[in-house]
């Protein structure tokens, strides 16, 4: 019997039809391993206050760090000297949705400029960090549950003048519980403060936020 031309054709082409759909299983697969990779493995981020991990970046160079610019009054750098942080503020506004932004990268923090000015006298500066990148890589902020009562925090204004704050407590609490008119208020009326916010707890894949915000409370003393 003869082979119809459209038989051999469809011959020919089967071999092609198998590795292009072989191909297509590879690209699926891969998509959602790196799905899986990018998505935060670690406890904690920043509050509401945005909650998006940033991509996979690296720390400031020196270079980076001496042509970063602000206002004479604006806070420039963030200093934790028991953590070794020593990073750029960014000054940060709020996102279409309402929520305080966090900054871009997991290295630099973010300064909520609608609040209270570092070095007012009175109320109390919120910053933000992130605790990781996208890929899991422990951002500026990974290390701050671990900041006990007396341990310092220093801002460095655009001006080079020094602003020292002691830590009065550090607090984790669940995302659902977190007051942020709280969050932008002294811990003592009295007193200027300087209060620090990243995330903590479970990551939750559907919500893609964390639990949990954890928060550093910070008196002025210099």
């Amino acid at each position: 019997m003869q082979i119809s031309p459209y038989r051999k054709h469809c011959k020919k082409l089967r071999p092609l039809l198998f590795w292009g759909l072989l191909l297509c299983a590879f690209i699926v697969s891969g998509v959602y391993i790196y799905n899986d990779l990018a998505t935060p493995l670690t406890t904690h981020t920043a509050t509401d206050i945005t909650s998006d991990t940033p991509p996979q970046t690296e720390p400031p160079t020196a270079e980076a760090k001496a042509n970063h610019k602000v206002p004479p009054q604006n806070p420039k750098y963030l200093i934790i000297p028991k953590l070794s942080v020593n990073t750029n503020i960014q000054a940060m506004g709020v996102t279409a949705q309402g929520a305080i932004d966090a900054p871009k990268t997991a290295w630099d923090v973010g300064w909520y400029q609608n609040g209270t000015l570092p070095g007012s006298g009175s109320g109390a500066a919120l910053i933000d960090g992130h605790v990781n990148d996208a890929f899991n890589t422990p951002g500026v902020f990974s290390e701050l549950p671990n900041l006990s009562k007396g341990d310092d925090v220093i801002i460095i204004r655009g001006d080079d003048s020094r602003l020292t704050y002691k830590v009065v407590d550090t607090v984790s609490q669940p995302l659902k519980d977190i007051d942020m008119e709280k969050m932008l208020h002294s811990a003592d009326p009295s007193k200027e403060g300087l209060n620090l916010i990243t995330c903590g707890g479970r990551y939750d894949k559907t919500t893609k936020t964390y639990s949990d915000r954890i928060v550093v409370f910070t008196m002025r003393v210099g």
